[in-house]
């Protein structure tokens, strides 16, 4: 048994579905309406934020008017006074370490100190002549000073600190002697192992 079917038929067609004009401008009329929406609260957030910025920076404003009003106030001779004061502090705590470091590096160049020169001069006695002082700087340069009751005895005091192999520098070329009163016999002796004129470094 035969049956023929007609695939033509209507019912056998598939069926597109078209949105109706109704619908479609619904959905753009809602597309549109959450556009303006999200434009207008972008559009009120940056509006605020401008309001906000202006504000701070008329605070700022204000702020800076009122520091400078107020250090105008306080402005007075006494300030200058005490701000000179301290910039005058401040190059005595410059120059103090100023002194500091050259001392530091006068020590790290002389870590034996002067031991040895003061040994050799306590080492040397001549009766009748003392000593007063004495100055040795980092350079080897040396001054003495003392008294005599005899000035020819400066001489043989000098003769000895020649002599010494222990006291590096010991050629002096400058000597003064002064006698302290006409009316006493002390006389004050002066030994640099400098060149008369020379200034010490």
């Amino acid at each position: 048994m035969h049956q023929q079917i007609n695939l033509y038929q209507p019912v056998f067609r598939k069926q597109q579905k078209v949105f109706s004009s109704l619908t479609l401008l619904q959905i753009c009329a809602a597309v549109l309406l959450l556009l303006t929406v999200i434009a207008a609260h972008t559009h009120w957030t940056l509006a605020g934020m401008e309001t906000t910025a202006q504000n701070l920076e008329q605070q700022r404003q204000d702020l800076a008017t009122r520091m400078g009003a107020l250090e105008d106030t306080f402005r007075t001779p006494d300030t200058d006074a005490i701000d000179i004061e301290i910039d005058a502090l401040q190059k005595n705590i410059n120059q103090r370490n100023y002194l500091l470091q050259q001392f530091d590096q006068l020590v790290l160049q002389n870590r034996g100190g002067f031991a040895t020169q003061f040994e050799a001069l306590a080492s040397l006695r001549v009766p009748g002549l003392w000593l007063e002082g004495v100055t040795v700087n980092s350079h080897q340069q040396m001054e003495i000073r003392g008294m005599t009751l005899d000035p020819k005895l400066v001489p043989i005091y000098l003769q000895q600190l020649e002599q010494r192999g222990d006291l590096p520098g010991a050629t002096f070329e400058t000597v003064s002697m002064t006698r302290v009163t006409y009316d006493q016999p002390y006389v004050q002796f002066v030994l640099r192992n400098v060149e008369e004129g020379s200034t010490w470094q």
